[in-house]
């Protein structure tokens, strides 16, 4: 969803490869915004309006940012590993990530112009999908580093993890901060979880879902 929540982007491989677009709610004035023969997913909408996405034009993921009308591309990271998953801080100075770059995905954090780059996790298995908190003081990601993918809490410097003890991913904050919904395959296919943002009161949603969002 757009910061004015008018608009909405998404990846779809409607011409042969996967490509940026937006469109408004009621899916009328549609625009493509990247072209390429290569594989464009992940839009973030910045709180300006921006929008960062991963690509692999050069042969590996990048993160990458754009006007939300496709024009003035800039390449944020370029190294040999996958660059995934953009996420905004709520100010729209800092952008998280997860990148494989050490051999397993880490969760980063890089300032929105791509300098600065500080690593959050390090541990030898996957820490993916960052999700800021609306206050900009936690991110929360999924990783499987007990063996079964769950739920994390850090503070936004890394510190200060803690382990939500509920088997999900794709973690998204509700507006107050309070809540988190989260994605689980728990019960044999993937549905949708609201919980504390302490890891308790864990509620499910509904038996059929997809990726959570707040609105």
């Amino acid at each position: 969803m757009s910061p004015d929540g008018n608009r909405i982007a998404f990846t779809s491989n409607r011409d042969g490869d996967y490509e940026i677009f937006v469109m408004d709610l009621d899916g009328t004035n549609l625009q493509q915004l990247t072209d390429n023969d290569d594989f464009n997913s992940s839009p973030a909408w910045s709180p300006d309006g921006n929008i960062a996405f991963s690509g692999d034009r050069d042969g590996d993921f990048e993160i990458f940012v754009m006007d939300a009308d496709g024009t003035n591309l800039q390449q944020l990271t370029d190294n040999d590993a996958w660059d995934w998953a953009p996420a905004w801080s709520p100010d729209g100075k800092l952008i998280a990530f997860e990148s494989d770059r050490d051999g397993d995905f880490e969760i980063f954090v890089m300032d929105a112009d791509g300098t600065n780059l500080q690593q959050l996790t390090d541990n030898d298995d996957d820490d993916e999908a960052p999700a800021w908190s609306p206050d900009g003081k936690r991110i929360a990601f999924s990783s499987d580093r007990f063996g079964v993918t769950e739920i994390f809490v850090m503070d936004a410097n890394g510190t200060n993890l803690q382990q939500d003890n509920s088997f999900g991913d794709a973690p998204a904050w509700s507006p107050d901060g309070k809540r988190i919904a989260f994605s689980s395959n728990f019960f044999g296919d993937d549905e949708i979880f609201m919980m504390d943002a302490n890891g308790t009161h864990v509620v499910r949603l509904n038996q059929k879902g997809t990726l959570p969002d707040w609105r």
